[in-house]
């Protein structure tokens, strides 16, 4: 991935993180490419919430924002994004403008963003309908979702465990400060189709189960939940944050079975020891 900092910005850098197969290994992430403030007075993606519910009180302040793009149209010599600054929950939307720049943005990227608020744009420029910062951009990285919010630690598992001719590979966990993901590789050895959707996979933490969250945006590719005989799929999902040092995570997949026959695989269980101190237990 690579800055850009001036005001034609026509890169596009994507930082590709793909899911390796147990036999192939899983590739450490590459260090972030994190913009670096201008001043020390800026507005960031915390400050985000309070600055949407009175975005005039935040012209002239300059802003470093990481964005998922929702919309991207041309107004005269200008490139405008709509882009959610709460990227999780679209929500609060924001106006990005790229002075004399037409291109070179798709929808659907993440962006980091370090410009200036200029004014209040309302639902006639096109994003959401309620006011909004408006952003004048004076620096842009185009990456995904992994480059807005990069690995902190990785901890490699690696561990497969194998039922009625299905395998199933946890290969490595990924704390980043604002989420953690989990990537994964299926098998289906059978000759008919397992169904293994991400809903039935979840995560306990201290007796709390908490649901596997199907990432948005470009980056973390899930595995399709439909694997038809031979064949193998990878991929990751999203959870909450999670302290690398912190206690055993129990991992479950439950609810996979075959079509058309409707056989039950059963549930797949790793323990995992988020320090990698302790190999994990299946």
């Amino acid at each position: 991935m690579r800055q850009v900092w001036a005001l034609r910005l026509l890169v596009a850098v994507g930082l590709v993180l793909g899911v390796l197969s147990a036999c192939e290994g899983a590739a450490e992430p590459p260090a972030p490419a994190t913009p670096a403030p201008a001043s020390t007075n800026i507005l960031t993606n915390q400050d985000w919430q309070v600055v949407h519910a009175e975005p005039a009180a935040a012209v002239g302040q300059r802003v470093v924002l990481r964005a998922r793009v929702y919309g991207v149209s041309q107004v005269d010599d200008d490139l405008v994004l709509c882009g959610w600054v709460d990227f999780d929950n679209d929500q609060l939307s924001t106006v990005f403008r790229i002075p004399n720049t037409l291109e070179g943005v798709e929808r659907d990227a993440f962006v980091w963003v370090e410009g200036t608020v200029v004014r209040v744009a309302d639902s006639d420029d096109g994003c959401a309908d309620a006011p909004q910062p408006e952003v004048e951009v004076s620096g842009l990285t185009i990456t995904d979702r992994l480059g807005v919010r990069p690995a902190l630690r990785v901890v490699q598992v690696g561990q497969a465990l194998e039922r009625r001719g299905v395998r199933a590979v946890l290969e490595r966990i990924e704390f980043a400060a604002e989420e953690t993901r989990m990537y994964f590789t299926l098998e289906n050895r059978r000759d008919e189709t397992l169904l293994a959707f991400g809903t039935g996979l979840e995560i306990e933490i201290g007796g709390t189960a908490v649901p596997a969250v199907i990432p948005t945006g470009e980056g973390i590719p899930a595995p399709r939940g439909r694997v038809v005989p031979g064949a193998t799929e990878h991929g990751g999902f999203q959870f909450p944050t999670l302290e690398p040092g912190g206690p055993p995570i129990t991992v479950r997949w439950q609810g996979v079975r075959m079509e058309p026959s409707g056989e039950e695989i059963g549930e797949w269980t790793w323990v995992v020891d988020p320090t990698g101190a302790v190999a994990p237990e299946g």
